[in-house]
C-alpha cells in the first residue's frame, strides 16, 4: 500500500508531461519567412548573352521581385545596348522592366536612345515606351518615336531596330528636312 501513492503520482505527472508535450508539439519550429521584393538603390545591373555583354542599366533604384525573375528599375541615367564592334547604344529612361532570366527589357514612360553612326554623327530615337529583346538584339519602338540625325527630323509611328545587322525597318513616316523644298 505503501508504493500505490508514488505510482499513482508518478502516473499523474507522466500524463501531465505528455499532455504538455502534445499541446506544445510544433511550436519549436520557425515559420519560414515569405521572401518579399528587394529594393536597391544606385546601382548597376546587366545582361549578358553567352558571347558577352548585351546591355548593362545605371539606376536609382531597382526593386526585384520574390524569385529574382524580374526587376523594376527607376530612373536609368546611364543604360547601354552592346554592339559588338561599334559603339554603345545610349539609353535614358524613367521605368524599366528588366525579365532576368531572358535579359530582355521593357520601358515604360519617356525613353531616349542615342546611337553613334559610322559617318560621326548621332542619331537619337525618342518615344514613350519600347522592348528590347535579348535573344535576337531587336529594338521595338511600338509607340510613336521622333528620330533626328543631324538636321533631320521626322515621326514614325513606330519601327524596329536590329543590332546585329543595323537594319532599321520604319512605319508610317511624316518629316522633313531643313533646307529642302520636299
Amino acid at each position: 500500500m505503501t508504493w500505490r501513492v508514488p505510482v499513482i503520482i508518478a502516473g499523474f505527472a507522466l500524463l501531465a508531461w505528455f499532455g504538455f508535450e502534445i499541446g506544445w508539439a510544433g511550436n519549436d519550429m520557425s515559420i519560414p519567412r515569405v521572401a518579399g521584393p528587394d529594393t536597391l538603390t544606385h546601382g548597376k545591373v546587366q545582361g549578358k548573352r553567352i558571347d558577352g555583354r548585351a546591355w548593362s542599366l545605371d539606376y536609382d533604384t531597382a526593386t526585384f521581385s520574390a524569385d529574382a525573375s524580374q526587376a523594376t528599375i527607376q530612373h536609368v541615367r546611364d543604360g547601354r545596348i552592346h554592339r559588338a564592334g561599334k559603339s554603345d547604344v545610349l539609353m535614358a529612361a524613367d521605368n524599366v522592366t528588366v525579365n532576368t532570366l531572358t535579359h530582355d527589357f521593357t520601358v515604360n514612360g519617356p525613353v531616349t536612345f542615342r546611337e553613334k553612326q559610322s559617318s560621326g554623327e548621332t542619331r537619337t530615337f525618342t518615344t514613350i515606351g519600347a522592348r528590347y529583346i535579348g535573344a535576337t538584339r531587336l529594338l521595338n519602338l511600338d509607340h510613336s518615336a521622333t528620330i533626328t540625325q543631324g538636321d533631320a527630323k521626322f515621326v514614325v509611328d513606330k519601327a524596329t531596330v536590329d543590332f546585329r545587322t543595323g537594319d532599321v525597318t520604319l512605319g508610317k513616316i511624316e518629316g522633313t528636312k531643313p533646307g529642302t523644298n520636299t
